[in-house]
């Protein structure tokens, strides 16, 4: 088990090879997207690669980062604050109320397959939720869910400023990128960290055709 585990690792993405010298590994439009995220856009503040990292682009520290309150219509679970809409992330787990709002980073390699952004899924677009880091207040003032998510989780959304007000001093000022630079940090994000062999399609074909308890393997879908 351990041994299929560890082949489900995929860390062999452009910039992995860029880093072993193969100069062709990246297109133009990802390296200026890495420059970007290691420089002006400061990503790498919080999406470290070195030290306990271990080059998983994350800090693995919780941080409040804004994301819009959103919560089922219909649910068994229990959640959070006065009209049950929110969720306050760490503090559920340490009890402290400095810890409020507070959620890990997201590590981000292969987070171009991803199909939902932050801990409750509130964007599903990478273009949303890179534009939610570069100016929160903006995007979390006037997110709504409507378009964007299913119709369960569309109705109005919890409280913002309670979270704002709570906001990260690392994305409390606005980063401004021209449309070129968004385009090229946007390109470095899906592809750039990109390991191929974590493609859904990929991956269904390592599902066996038969198992040996005789019974019916699962059926998994597969992205178009």
């Amino acid at each position: 088990m351990a041994e299929f585990q560890l082949s489900l690792t995929f860390a062999d993405a452009p910039i992995d090879q860029f880093a072993r010298d193969a100069r062709g590994a990246m297109s133009q439009k990802e390296k200026q997207g890495a420059i970007l995220f290691f420089g002006k856009a400061k990503c790498v503040s919080c999406h470290q690669v070195a030290g306990e990292s271990n080059e998983m682009f994350s800090d693995f520290r919780n941080h409040v980062i804004g994301v819009p309150q959103i919560s089922p219509l219909n649910t068994n679970s229990t959640f959070d604050g006065p009209s049950g809409n929110e969720d306050f992330g760490m503090e559920q787990i340490s009890g402290k109320a400095a810890d409020r709002y507070k959620f890990r980073t997201s590590p981000l390699r292969n987070v171009g397959l991803q199909p939902t952004f932050f801990h409750n899924g509130a964007f599903t677009r990478l273009e949303d939720a890179v534009a939610h880091h570069l100016d929160v207040w903006k995007s979390a003032l006037f997110y709504t869910p409507v378009g964007r998510l299913d119709a369960d989780l569309a109705g109005p959304t919890g409280p913002t400023l309670p979270v704002l007000i709570r906001l990260d001093e690392k994305l409390r000022t606005p980063i401004k990128l021209t449309r070129d630079e968004f385009a090229q940090l946007v390109a470095f994000l899906r592809t750039g960290l990109l390991d191929e062999r974590a493609r859904p399609e990929r991956l269904a074909r390592l599902i066996p055709e038969r198992l040996p308890s005789e019974l019916e393997p699962l059926e998994f879908e597969v992205g178009d």
